[in-house]
């Protein structure tokens, strides 16, 4: 998580949606880069709903963000299950060879 509010935290200028913010966290080049995630989705919304407001296209947007997260985590899980897969039946290989 970006927003850590705490003394030993950074201030972090960004802007989004046209909007200038002050955002804490640790990590400054993570906390502008997904500032500049943010406001490239509200940009690229602005020009195809071109009839909706800011508060609809924001929620549009994380809705989209929450989305390619969702996509990125089963293609981690995917990942993962044929890795653990694949150790699985290395493992039976090896025992099945050293049993023989």
């Amino acid at each position: 998580m970006i927003f850590i509010f705490n003394t030993m935290s950074n201030q972090v200028k960004v802007s989004i949606g046209g909007k200038e913010f002050t955002l804490r966290g640790e990590n400054e080049f993570k906390i502008k880069h997904c500032a500049q995630e943010v406001d490239q989705q509200l940009k690229t919304l602005q020009g195809t709903l071109t009839d909706q407001s800011t508060q609809t296209l924001s929620l549009v947007a994380a809705l989209n963000l929450a989305e390619q997260k969702f996509e990125l985590q089963e293609q981690v899980n995917k990942s993962h299950n044929r890795f653990l897969s694949e150790i699985k039946k290395m493992t039976a290989f090896i025992n099945q060879s050293i049993q023989s």
